[in-house]
């Protein structure tokens, strides 16, 4: 519920730019934020869950955020976006979810704790990136052949 409230932020975020800042300013500013946001995001999940692929993906976002931003300063604000953009954009938008659904299959204990721990976030913990649980602890990750494998930390 609480990510539903964080989208419709970011949609009161991206109406109140697009009616009181001009364009391509307002695309540069929100993307800008989506990309520093994201970035920083990655850094926090990495240090506090050390989950590849739900990096990867924040990282995919920065990177996209960041293509956004490029674009508007070319002339192609968001999301007035030529075809070729457009195309490259929903490509690119497509893999984060992917590295997602990959996430909870490859480290489906840690993905399970940080869903429940989703379940009492608040959306100012979204906000300041206090969402992202310290799941090192748990440290549990499929092999290739199904195996289960405990890192050093929880052995120990």
């Amino acid at each position: 519920m609480v990510s539903a409230l964080y989208g419709a932020l970011l949609g009161v975020v991206w109406v109140v730019l697009t009616t009181f800042v001009p364009q391509p300013a307002d695309a540069i500013i929100f993307w800008s934020l989506i990309c520093i946001q994201l970035a920083w995001g990655a850094l926090i999940c990495w240090r506090r869950t050390g989950l590849p692929f739900a990096t990867a993906a924040m990282i995919e976002g920065s990177v996209v955020s960041a293509g956004l931003v490029v674009v508007a300063l070319i002339g192609q604000p968001f999301p007035n976006l030529a075809l070729a953009s457009w195309v490259l954009f929903g490509c690119v938008a497509a893999v984060g979810p992917l590295f997602l659904l990959i996430e909870s299959r490859v480290n489906p204990e840690k993905w399970r704790a940080w869903k429940r721990h989703m379940e009492t976030t608040t959306l100012w913990q979204i906000v300041t990136g206090r969402h992202i649980p310290d799941l090192r602890k748990i440290g549990t990750c499929r092999a290739a052949d199904g195996n289960a494998w405990h890192d050093e930390r929880r052995r120990g």
